[in-house]
């Protein structure tokens, strides 16, 4: 009885360790320089450029957006972006946590 209940147990941590890997593995970020938004609406829309410190506003590549679209820049200390959840994260000084935004619903731009 007890070598069955090893076997189990051993199944059920093997099983445990490979969703795990698989979970980690999707959600991976890679650095980038800047992430520009842009969401187009009938009163203008907004942009959003967050960029990084060695990165300024016209290194930055952003979707079309009309004359009545505001823009607001965020600088931050570091960037990073996950292309297969639509999120990216940044923190504002290297000391801060991660702030998380997705990028769902925005024209996304990055480099």
């Amino acid at each position: 009885m007890k070598k069955i209940s090893l076997l189990l147990t051993l199944i059920i941590m093997s099983c445990g360790s490979e969703e795990s890997s698989e979970y980690s593995q999707s959600f991976t970020f890679e650095k980038v320089n800047y992430v520009t938004l842009t969401n187009e609406n009938i009163g203008g829309g907004s942009q959003k450029a967050y960029l990084s410190s060695a990165t300024s506003e016209n290194q930055a590549e952003f979707c079309f957006c009309d004359e009545n679209c505001s823009r607001d820049i965020i600088k931050v200390s570091e960037i990073e972006i996950n292309e297969g959840t639509n999120e990216f994260r940044y923190k504002v000084n290297l000391s801060d946590d991660f702030i998380t935004v997705t990028t769902n619903n925005w024209c996304t731009k990055f480099k």
